[in-house]
């Protein structure tokens, strides 16, 4: 003989996501984060949502998971899972999409030679200045050249990375007491430690009569 029991026990929802926090990814990547549900009577609903924002529009939904095919900047941000039965208060897991992206390369010299009451001289301190925008920002490292040769930081050549809280994504070069043989090109490059992302490069060419700048992606 078979017996059935029927209950009328209810309980609120929980659930776990089976993804790190945060994710990061290069551009183009893509991306599946996994919903489950670890309790709740009756089974609860899944859903989705994009904080600041609705769902890019070729987010493939199925059931509690969420896939972002070829990922890109515009995708970033925070996604959480709902879970909701109607019971207690719906629970919620979140985690957070990073893109890495380098953009915006910028140069300045101090003293600036683009101003008429400054120009470079002979025997004066001189700083080359390098700055990017990098996502995400503890991922970015530079590299400095002279002439296409790596530089290394030394007594007359001191290379530097100011503090991202002050100025994020900035290092410098300070030339300390310029002599002719300084003069040629420098080159800084800015990479990201994940990779997957093409380096920015700028040169500044640094003589008695600086006043050019080229930018490019290697």
């Amino acid at each position: 003989m078979v017996s059935f029991r029927l209950s009328n026990k209810t309980a609120s929802p929980s659930i776990k996501l089976l993804v790190d926090d945060p994710i990061v990814v290069n551009p183009g990547e893509a991306i599946t984060l996994v919903c489950v549900t670890t309790g709740g009577e009756p089974a609860p609903s899944l859903t989705w949502v994009r904080s600041y924002g609705t769902l890019p529009e070729k987010t493939v939904l199925n059931g509690g998971t969420l896939t972002i095919p070829a990922i890109t900047s515009d995708d970033a941000g925070t996604y959480s899972c709902i879970a909701n039965n109607n019971v207690g208060n719906p629970a919620k897991k979140s985690t957070n999409i990073i893109v890495r992206a380098l953009k915006k390369g910028r140069f300045w010299i101090t003293p600036d030679p683009y101003h008429k009451d400054d120009n470079i001289q002979i025997g004066r301190e001189v700083k080359i200045s390098c700055q990017v925008e990098a996502v995400p920002s503890e991922e970015l490292t530079f590299s400095w050249f002279k002439n296409g040769r790596p530089l290394r930081s030394s007594e007359r050549m001191v290379i530097t990375q100011t503090d991202p809280d002050v100025s994020p994504g900035t290092t410098n070069l300070d030339i300390i007491d310029l002599k002719f043989t300084d003069f040629g090109t420098y080159t800084c490059v800015a990479s990201l430690k994940g990779g997957g992302i093409s380096d920015i490069s700028i040169d500044v060419n640094i003589s008695s009569s600086t006043g050019k700048r080229h930018m490019f992606m290697m």
